[in-house]
Parts: C-alpha cells; sequence; structure tokens
C-alpha cells in the first residue's frame, strides 16, 4: 500500500529494534547496537524471533526490510494532524530534528547514537517510539506482564492532568504505586491539533483517549479487533468515527 502511495506509515519501537538489531557496533567488534548475547541478549532475542523466523536472520530479505525500516518517518506531521507511533512530545521532536532527513527519518548515525543509553538522542527516541516513562521515587519498583522488575513506569501523556504516579501509570493491573505529584518537567502537554498512535494494546470501549489523542491498537495481534479512525478534519476527536473488525 505504500509502495502504492495509497497508505503512509511511520516506523514503530519494534522496527528501530530490528535496525539495530542488524546494525553491527563500530565501538564493539562483533557486537551489534543491540545486544544479542548474554541475558540481555536473549530477551531481545525472544521479542525479535517471529521476524527473524520469517525472513531468515542475515539473509538478503532481512537486510531488504532493514531498507525498508530505515525508510519509514518518525512522525508524519500536517497542518490538521499527526501521527506518531507512541508519543508526542515536542521538545523530542525538536531535539531530533536537526538530525533527522527531510522526510523525517533516521540517518545511520541517528540510529548509532540512539543506541547509546543516556544521550539525547536515546531518550527523545525511546519516548516518540516507546511512550513517555518516568523514574519511580527511590525505592519504588513494580513487576511488569513479562516478570521484570522496573523502576520506571510509562504515563498517560495524553492526559496532563493525570500528574501523579498513580493516577498517570499505564501497564499491567494491580500495580501499587505512591500519590505523589510527577516532577514538572515529566509533564507532557497537550497536543494542538488531533494526534493518532498506536502501541499500547488499549482494549475495551472504542474512544478517544483525550480530545486530540486516539489509539488505533486495539490488541488484534492478540485476538483483539482491529481498529481505525476516519478522520474529517476535525479539530477534537469523537468515538463515532471509530471502526473495527
Amino acid at each position: 500500500m505504500t509502495e502504492a502511495g495509497s497508505a503512509r506509515a511511520v516506523m514503530g519501537n519494534h522496527e528501530f529494534n530490528a535496525i539495530t538489531w542488524a546494525t553491527p557496533d563500530p565501538l564493539r567488534p562483533g557486537e551489534y547496537l543491540r545486544n544479542r548475547h548474554g541475558t540481555k541478549g536473549e530477551k531481545n532475542r525472544q521479542q525479535h524471533q517471529a521476524f527473524l523466523a520469517e525472513v531468515g536472520e542475515d539473509s538478503a530479505e532481512h537486510h531488504r526490510w532493514i531498507e525498508w525500516f530505515m525508510a519509514l518517518p518518525l512522525w508524519i506531521e500536517e497542518p490538521g494532524f499527526r501521527v506518531v507511533h507512541a508519543c508526542w512530545s515536542a521538545r523530542h521532536v525538536e531535539a531530533l530534528t536537526p538530525h533527522l532527513t527531510a522526510d523525517a527519518c533516521l540517518t545511520p548515525a541517528l540510529v548509532e547514537k540512539a543506541s547509546r543509553k543516556g544521550s539525547t538522542a536515546f531518550e527523545a527516541v525511546e519516548t516518540l517510539l516507546k511512550g513517555a516513562e518516568v523514574e519511580l521515587p527511590a525505592g519504588q519498583t513494580f513487576t511488569d506482564k513479562d516478570g521484570h522488575v522496573r523502576s520506571s513506569i510509562r504515563t498517560q501523556w495524553w492526559n496532563p492532568s493525570l500528574n501523579t504516579y498513580a493516577s498517570t501509570y499505564i501497564g499491567p493491573p494491580g500495580v501499587e504505586l505512591p500519590a505523589l505529584p510527577l516532577p514538572v518537567a515529566e509533564v507532557i502537554p497537550e497536543p494542538d491539533r488531533p494526534t493518532f498512535i498506536g502501541h499500547y494494546w488499549f482494549d475495551g470501549t472504542l474512544e478517544p483517549a483525550s480530545r486530540r489523542v486516539a489509539c488505533v491498537d486495539y490488541s488484534v495481534a492478540m485476538r483483539g479487533r482491529l481498529v481505525a479512525y476516519r478522520f474529517d478534519g476535525e479539530p477534537e476527536l469523537t468515538a463515532a468515527n471509530f471502526v473495527a473488525v
């Protein structure tokens, strides 16, 4: 559909992970930007195995897909709407823009920078493709759906009024978090136009996440629904424009 010009697509976190899995690390001969070895490598391979099995690891077909992933923009921005995989954060967009191609695509140099934890590029790509994340107060942790202990949480960034750790948390139920206010710097301003996202595996009622944010990922890969939003240029989004099968 993209090749025919009838669709546009943006990069997601799995596409970025696939790129870094396939990209040699110039600072670690014989290694890749995404670890393939050790405990971390085992976890990474488990997450990536279905794709590798389908295309054949390190095959010509594999590399063709990596080239296509590199051609996906990090976001689509039009006067009336935006599309981004997980989170529209203006300050992270601003940080990345000078280093992207004219079509908002990654360059090989930026892929490397975005793979170095602690860098500005790493934080920006993580936020846009995996969602806004905040560190919990010292000593606070929880266990995620895969059994990994976490010291940070994903936030419902689309609703700035949810400004405590407990209220903004998004993740598995039953997690006890403090009702302490988030650091002011971690609260993301509400988007100024309709913004469409995926990533979060919503379920239940088809409705906007907020008046200007709609998520169209309703867990179709886990026997949920294939969801779309019919956008007619409205400044505020409505449940009536969701469609699903």
